[in-house]
């Protein structure tokens, strides 16, 4: 099946059309995100039509990811109840995120107008600063370089926690783990702590691992196609041979893609 021949199965991440039940904020001004982006009040209880079970479970499993790195954030007193629905409450410990922490975290970031979060909503700007830094704490706890795990979450999700494969249904959450896999369940990937704790333990043992050559290039490649990737390391794949250059090509482009979000 030729690319222009496929077709959508998942929500993908922050898409436009609010697949699973995303929100578009009130108005047209400076800070509004634009239509079905955001996570806001009744997120995941109005799916439009063409959402799937998996987009809207994806949808509600995100909102309990963001109160789960709230109350990450937030430390010791009240938690922001996990059941997976956006409140009143959830809507004012996001603008107190906001406005208290969210702007250290992002201050060496640049994110266009487009990608802010208005207040009480979480779109990209907003997500950036819930997660990274739980990314950050599992590449310190390998010791894997915080810069490439941040370049695969960016690449795999753009940091959309309800993120669904776009051209499968089978892909989920920050990572993207396939659900196809041996013991990778739809709730394990969507749990940003268990996605990013096992992207950086995965890379750090494929690192430490002769297969994949020692080498974070072919580490990064096997985020994506692993057994490609170990072939590549292996030198068993040739530029010069019409039947590898598509898989070259592939990982070549995802490597680049995911060095060029590394920061």
């Amino acid at each position: 099946m030729t690319s222009g021949e496929r077709t959508r199965e998942g929500r993908g991440s922050w898409p436009a059309d609010g697949r699973g039940g995303t929100l578009a904020p009130a108005g047209d001004g400076p800070g509004s995100a634009g239509p079905g982006r955001c996570y806001g009040i009744g997120a995941g209880e109005a799916p439009p039509a063409g959402s799937t079970d998996g987009d809207v479970l994806a949808v509600r499993s995100a909102v309990t990811a963001i109160s789960r790195a709230l109350n990450w954030h937030g430390g010791p007193g009240t938690p922001v109840p996990t059941d997976g629905r956006f409140t009143a409450a959830t809507r004012a410990a996001v603008v107190a995120f906001q406005e208290k922490l969210e702007p250290t975290i992002n201050r060496d970031m640049y994110l266009p107008a487009s990608e802010h979060s208005p207040p009480g909503f979480v779109n990209k700007q907003t997500s950036y600063a819930l997660f990274m830094p739980i990314a950050d704490r599992y590449a310190l706890k390998y010791t894997v370089p915080r810069g490439l795990l941040r370049g695969i979450t960016t690449i795999e999700s753009n940091w959309d926690p309800g993120a669904v494969g776009y051209w499968t249904n089978s892909d989920y959450g920050l990572c993207q783990w396939n659900t196809t896999l041996p013991d990778i369940t739809t709730a394990r990937a969507l749990d940003p702590f268990w996605a990013l704790d096992s992207t950086a333990r995965m890379m750090r043992e494929r690192y430490d691992s002769d297969r994949w050559g020692h080498n974070w290039l072919y580490v990064i490649a096997a985020h994506n196609v692993p057994t490609w990737a170990a072939q590549w390391a292996q030198g068993q794949l040739s530029a010069a041979n019409p039947d590898d250059r598509p898989k070259l090509d592939r990982m070549n482009g995802y490597v680049s893609n995911v060095l060029a979000r590394v920061w």
